[in-house]
C-alpha cells in the first residue's frame, strides 16, 4: 500500500530529512523547590535551562558527547539510546545534503532508491529516539515529550512509502 504519489519524492525526502534537524526529539521539564530545570534535546545537541538557581559550571548549550558524559541519575541508557539515534540521523543528513546539491547523480549511483534509503534512516532514528524517550519518561524526574522522535518516525514511514510518478 503506498501512502503518498509524488513526483517530487526526491525533495520531500531532503525536506523530510532537514525538518527532523530542526525539529526537537524531546522536551522534559521538572520543577522542585523554587527551581526549574528545562531541557529541550536535538538530534545532536542541547539546550538546558536552569531557572531559580546559579549552578557552577553549567553549560546551557551541550553537544551530544558531552550530554552523554555529564548523564547522571539514571538517564545514561536514555542518552546511549540517543547517541544510537544520532547514527542513522548523521548519515541521513550528510546523504540528504549530497542528494539536493547532486541529485541526477546519487540517484544514479546508489544501489538502492535514495528515497528509500533516507526513509529507512530516519526511522532507524525515531525508533531509537523514540525508545530514549520512553526512558527519560520512566527516570526523568519530570518526564519528557517526544515531540520530534513522533515526527521522524512518521516521516521515515512516508518515505519508505512514496510512490515516484513521472511527470
Amino acid at each position: 500500500m503506498v501512502s503518498l504519489r509524488t513526483k517530487y519524492a526526491g525533495e520531500l525526502a531532503v525536506l523530510s530529512t532537514w525538518v527532523s534537524a530542526l525539529l526537537p526529539w524531546s522536551i522534559s521539564f521538572d520543577s522542585q523547590g523554587g527551581i526549574s530545570l528545562i531541557v529541550v534535546r536535538w538530534p545532536l545537541f542541547l539546550f538546558q535551562f536552569v531557572l531559580g538557581a546559579e549552578l557552577p559550571g553549567e553549560r546551557p548549550f551541550q553537544l551530544l558527547p558531552t550530554a552523554l558524559a555529564r548523564a547522571t541519575g539514571g538517564i545514561e541508557q536514555a542518552y546511549q539510546l540517543w547517541v544510537l539515534g544520532a547514527i542513522p540521523f548523521l548519515v541521513a543528513f550528510a546523504l540528504s545534503v549530497v542528494y539536493y546539491a547532486r541529485e541526477k547523480r546519487v540517484e544514479s549511483d546508489l544501489p538502492v532508491d535514495p528515497v528509500r534509503l533516507l526513509g529507512g534512516l530516519l526511522l532507524a532514528t525515531g525508533l531509537a529516539l523514540g525508545a530514549a524517550t520512553v526512558l527519560l519518561v520512566q527516570r526523568y524526574p519530570g518526564g519528557a515529550v517526544p515531540v520530534g522522535a513522533l515526527f521522524v518516525l512518521v516521516l521515515g514511514a512516508v518515505l519508505l512509502r512514496v510512490e515516484r510518478i513521472e511527470g
